[in-house]
C-alpha cells in the first residue's frame, strides 16, 4: 500500500469524507489491493488517501462491522481471511434458503417502483460494466444492491435484517476476480428481472435459484489452487469466523 491516491470530495452536497473513504478502502479489499490477513497500517492510508486519520478509523469501524477488517488489542487492524470451502458452502446453504423464496415473494408482492428500481440496477451494472467503467468493488456493492433489492421487494424487514447479516457479496467477490463471472451474473439477473416484473413466483423462485447455483460453481473455482493445507483446514485457532 505505497502509492498515494487522493481522496476529495468536490463542491458541497458531496458524500461525507467518511463515506468516500469508506467506499475506498472497500474497494481495496475486494480488489486485492489489500490482502487478506495483510495488516492495514491507518497512518499508511491516512497518507495514500490524502485525509487525516479520524475518516481512515471511521472506515476501518465500518469495515469490521461488515466481517472485512478484523482489530485486535495492541497489534491494530488487519484484513480479515477469505472464506474458508468450509464457510463458503455454509453460506451458499443459507442463501439458498433465503433468496430464492424471497424472489418468489418478490413476484407476488412487488410495488411496480419495486420492480423498476431493480432494473434500473441490473441496467446501470450492464452499462458501466460493459464500458469498462465500474470497478470490481463497484460491481461488489452494486450486485450487493441488487440482491438486497430483491429482500426489499418482499415488504419483510425481518428478511433484509437476516440478509444483512451474512454480509455474502463482500465475503464472496473477494474470492475471485473474473470477468466471465460478472459476464453472467448480469444475465442471470435480467431473468430475474424479468420473472418478478411479470408476478411469476414460480420462475422468479428458479431465475434466483439457478443464478446461486452458478455462481457458486463459478466461485468454486477460487479454491482449485489452493494449498491442501489452506483448502482443508481449520477457519482459525479460536473458532471465530473468518
Amino acid at each position: 500500500m505505497s502509492q498515494r491516491t487522493a481522496v476529495t470530495t468536490g463542491r458541497p452536497g458531496r458524500p461525507r469524507m467518511s463515506d468516500v473513504v469508506y467506499e475506498r478502502l472497500q474497494e481495496f479489499l475486494l480488489d486485492g489491493q489489500i490482502q487478506p490477513g495483510e495488516r492495514i497500517r491507518v497512518d499508511e492510508l491516512s497518507r495514500r488517501l490524502g485525509v487525516s486519520q479520524t475518516p481512515v478509523r471511521e472506515s476501518l469501524n465500518r469495515l469490521e462491522a461488515e466481517d472485512l477488517v478484523t482489530k485486535t488489542h495492541l497489534i491494530g487492524y488487519s484484513a480479515t481471511p477469505k472464506l474458508t470451502p468450509q464457510r463458503f458452502e455454509d453460506l451458499f446453504e443459507a442463501r439458498f434458503l433465503i433468496e430464492p423464496y424471497c424472489s418468489g415473494l418478490a413476484a407476488g408482492r412487488h410495488r411496480g417502483d419495486e420492480v423498476e428500481q431493480l432494473a434500473q440496477i441490473a441496467a446501470e451494472m450492464r452499462a458501466r460494466y460493459q464500458a469498462g467503467t465500474m470497478s470490481y468493488g463497484a460491481f461488489a456493492r452494486a450486485d450487493a444492491e441488487f440482491h438486497e433489492a430483491v429482500i426489499g421487494a418482499t415488504g419483510n424487514s425481518y428478511f433484509g435484517e437476516i440478509f444483512a447479516k451474512l454480509h455474502c457479496h463482500l465475503q464472496l467477490f473477494r474470492l475471485l476476480r473474473d470477468s466471465r463471472v460478472t459476464e453472467d451474473a448480469l444475465d442471470e439477473h435480467d431473468l430475474i428481472v424479468t420473472a418478478i416484473r411479470e408476478r411469476d413466483t414460480q420462475s422468479a423462485d428458479r431465475a434466483m435459484h439457478a443464478h446461486l447455483t452458478a455462481s457458486r460453481t463459478r466461485l468454486r473455482t477460487a479454491f482449485e489452487a489452493a494449498p491442501a493445507d489452506q483448502r482443508s483446514g481449520p477457519e482459525t485457532e479460536s473458532g471465530s469466523k473468518p
